[in-house]
């Protein structure tokens, strides 16, 4: 499934979810909690999977809640 705000792929038996917003260092949105929510669905549903790990980027793992999604 292709993402706009995370990245998802399986290594193994491992799901890694990495959260892909550079320019907002990650700062969480409604459209990437709802990507996010779909990701851990499908990893948790596969009987493949045996954990599922969620990074962020190199300069920050999320700045927290998206403030200008907050204004509107």
């Amino acid at each position: 499934m292709a993402y706009e705000h995370i990245l998802a792929e399986k290594k193994g038996r491992v799901g890694l979810i990495t959260l892909n917003r550079p320019k907002a260092l990650n700062a969480l949105c409604t459209p990437l909690i709802d990507e996010l929510g779909t990701a851990l669905d499908l990893f948790e549903a596969d009987s493949e999977i045996g954990c599922i790990v969620l990074t962020g980027s190199e300069k920050a793992f999320a700045a927290g809640a998206d403030i200008k999604e907050m204004s509107e």
